[in-house]
């Protein structure tokens, strides 16, 4: 069948001819795919000769750098090289690496939303899951991911829930000291009320200190998942 139609013969060429690869090329791609530090040192080592490289291979050995930094924990410097490679498949319309499972696009804007989590950057971290879920609707690992940075872009009603279970730990602690100094000596019969009473300051601080999280994880989760209905299917 193909044989029978030039343009298909020509794209079979193409897609079977043996491709060339750089000297450069080959020595990254002999590395232990997760020995991650040496991975990263001999890319910077040899930055200049792999910018030099066609672009494919320069884009691929960047991906592999990218991803090297992103599992090492060097957060800040992979957000400062992942757009680079996240522009070039944009620009290039590589959808493909070897190694990297899926769209090497889907792949990179994941990590640098990721990176942007550990930063504590919620905002780029919620931008980015968002974008996500526009590209990919069905997956609900992106929705997860989403409802995960909603919760934590919100502090204020944490640390609400936090300071009231503080403040009730603290005056829990001060009706026990009481209780056991003054109390107990002097009006006893007044002891047991006063326990009950700790035990409801302590049992109110657990209660607010859950209710502003649970109201706040399901208020996220409720954002995250309605925002994925929200989306065209594709």
């Amino acid at each position: 069948m193909f044989f029978n139609n030039k343009g298909k013969l020509i794209y079979l060429y193409k897609v079977m001819q043996p491709r060339h690869y750089s000297q450069t090329y080959r020595r990254l791609r002999d590395l232990d795919p997760e020995d991650y530090q040496r991975i990263i040192r001999m890319y910077e080592e040899r930055e200049d000769e792999i910018g030099r490289l066609d672009v494919l291979e320069n884009f691929e050995l960047t991906v592999y750098y990218v991803n090297a930094l992103f599992a090492t924990g060097a957060y800040r410097q992979h957000l400062m090289m992942v757009d680079l490679v996240i522009e070039g498949s944009i620009r290039h319309s590589i959808q493909e690496v070897d190694d990297i499972e899926g769209d090497v696009f889907e792949y990179l804007l994941f990590q640098k939303g990721a990176s942007a989590y550990r930063l504590r950057d919620f905002a780029l971290t919620t931008h980015i899951a968002r974008e996500l879920i526009r590209i990919n609707p069905k997956r609900d690992h992106y929705a997860r991911f989403l409802r995960i940075a909603l919760f934590k872009s919100r502090p204020r009603l944490l640390q609400f829930g936090r300071a009231s279970f503080i403040l009730c730990i603290l005056l829990a602690a001060f009706m026990i000291t009481v209780n056991l100094i003054v109390i107990a000596n002097f009006q006893p019969i007044y002891e047991q009320p006063v326990r009950m009473a700790t035990l409801a300051v302590f049992g109110g601080g657990c209660i607010a200190l859950m209710a502003t999280y649970g109201f706040a994880y399901w208020r996220a989760h409720w954002e995250a998942f309605g925002f994925q209905r929200q989306q065209p299917n594709k």
